[in-house]
């Protein structure tokens, strides 16, 4: 760890460093009471961990691991955990592990007792860079991505890179997706950082680059009215491949989806004359070759299109998109007519 930041601002905490160097302000959350933590089962092996920097006993669930176990039957589990233990308004709980197990155990919290305050340990890339910050909670009801959830900030956020040294390569790439949105969005240098480093990445970098990004945006809309719309982009398409490949049993990681989803909609970009030829060739260009390991999943377009129509932004005719103008600026509030949209997509996949 080069660098240890403690730093406050209008929504959330959040801490950069080694987890033991924050063991006052991890157990100022605690009070009186015990260390209530949820973990999944990859993140069950990292108690040992954190229980170093915990001076209370600590009673834990364990989830199952993967986006399939996001389900309202692991969100009643956790209500269920809750309840034995007689959690009560004035508790903390605290949230150990990527974005699957945050977002679903802070929906638990954010709705029990009409809200119980939760602290995050982010373990995974995906998480640290985008997940874990912004407040959104849910889980995913008939195989639709997050159509359930709350709008909860958790009350302070923990990013410790050491978790990323035992994390495996498909993990981190799809953090990395992530991390490539936000630049496209908002960050020219940082994409040319990542092109130009992408052999020797600085995660430390990274995660205080992307979340810091994240932070800045929420931090001045909160609720998505306005410019946190940004934070779309890649997903209004990628959540309904995510949704596809899930519901056929074929899941795929976020972060790859959305990888694609930013293709495609930089193609949308281009078909509406927001983006030229030279930005969507070299968007397409990076991200088919930084993770052409991991977007060999067949899609079928009308299915896609199908779910699109669920996705909460959207009208009964059109398609609410995010949609890059150049690299480093995207715009919001592009309403595109089903129709067209269907030609657009059967275009990109005639082509693909």
């Amino acid at each position: 760890m080069q660098f240890k930041k403690f730093k406050k601002n209008n929504i959330v905490e959040t801490n950069f460093g080694l987890i033991n160097d924050f063991k006052k302000n991890i157990n100022s959350y605690l009070g009186d009471n015990s260390m209530f933590l949820i973990v999944d089962q990859n993140t069950v092996e990292y108690i040992d961990y954190i229980s170093k920097s915990i001076s209370k006993n600590i009673i834990h669930l364990v989830l199952p691991h993967g986006e399939r176990n996001k389900t309202l039957e692991n969100v009643s589990k956790v209500w269920d955990f809750f309840k034995k233990n007689k959690l009560k308004r004035n508790d903390t709980l605290f949230i150990l592990g990527g974005g699957m197990v945050s977002d679903l155990a802070g929906f638990a919290a954010s709705t029990y007792n009409r809200g119980i305050e939760f602290v995050l340990f982010p373990t995974t890339l995906l998480a640290m860079a985008d997940a874990s910050i912004g407040g959104k909670n849910g889980f995913n009801y008939d195989y639709l991505k997050n159509n359930i959830g709350t709008f909860t900030n958790p009350k302070a956020i923990f990013f410790d890179t050491t978790f990323l040294e035992s994390l495996p390569e498909k993990e981190m790439y799809s953090g990395l997706a992530e991390i490539y949105k936000h630049s496209i969005i908002t960050d020219l240098n940082l994409w040319n950082y990542l092109n130009e480093n992408s052999n020797q990445l600085n995660y430390d970098y990274l995660v205080k680059t992307s979340s810091n990004l994240k932070l800045e945006i929420v931090n001045i809309d909160p609720y998505e009215k306005n410019i946190r719309k940004k934070l779309n982009f890649g997903h209004t398409v990628g959540h309904s491949i995510e949704s596809y490949l899930l519901n056929i049993n074929q899941p795929t990681l976020h972060g790859f989806a959305i990888a694609k989803g930013m293709i495609i909609e930089s193609f949308i970009a281009k078909k509406e004359n927001l983006l030229n030829e030279v930005s969507f060739n070299e968007i397409k260009t990076v991200l088919n070759e930084k993770f052409k390991a991991y977007l060999n999943f067949k899609i079928e377009p009308k299915a896609i299109l199908k779910l699109m129509l669920s996705d909460k932004k959207n009208t009964k005719d059109s398609i609410n998109f995010s949609l890059p103008t150049r690299i480093g600026e995207v715009t919001i509030n592009h309403e595109i007519e089903f129709k067209k949209l269907e030609s657009y997509l059967l275009e990109f996949f005639i082509n693909d």
